[in-house]
């Protein structure tokens, strides 16, 4: 039953993340929904659902744009594993530890894509990395911050 709504929630935020990116925008920069998703499935499941779950997102972001076939699909699965490490090991309860868990995996998602985006090239990625990754680690870590506190919240008041 967990399985179904992993897959549930990686097609919501891939959906929400196609139809409100533009207005989630804040000077260009998007908070990436999908991988928030993933490191929830990473985190609460651990490194083979994480990395499954990251292949399975990756492949379908990489549908919409096919001239970087793989990419999504290779780089989420790292990040699904690497996140899957804090299963059972990390006190995911506090939200310090969970900002750090999401900018680090976010962050490091970055680095891996724009290099394998940009040919290899280093310059070309620090660039990419400086304009859209950090900004998009911080941005997704605060996206991903706020929807725990707000869960975490509803959760204390309803038992």
């Amino acid at each position: 039953m967990k399985t179904l709504r992993y897959v549930l929630l990686v097609i919501l935020a891939l959906i929400a993340g196609s139809t409100l990116g533009n207005s989630l925008s804040v000077f260009g920069v998007e908070p990436d929904l999908v991988l928030l998703v993933l490191i929830h499935v990473a985190v609460s499941a651990g490194r083979i659902q994480g990395t499954l779950f990251g292949f399975l997102a990756g492949f379908l972001q990489d549908v919409y744009s096919p001239g970087r076939l793989g990419i999504n699909a290779f780089t989420n699965s790292i990040i699904g594993f690497g996140a899957g490490y804090a299963h059972g090991g990390v006190v995911t309860e506090s939200l310090s530890v969970r900002a750090l868990i999401i900018f680090s995996a976010t962050f490091v998602h970055d680095i891996i894509y724009f290099f394998l985006r940009s040919s290899g090239n280093p310059g070309d990625a620090a660039v990419l990395l400086f304009r859209y990754g950090f900004p998009t680690a911080l941005y997704t870590t605060a996206v991903g911050i706020t929807i725990s506190f707000v869960l975490f919240t509803l959760r204390k008041k309803g038992g």
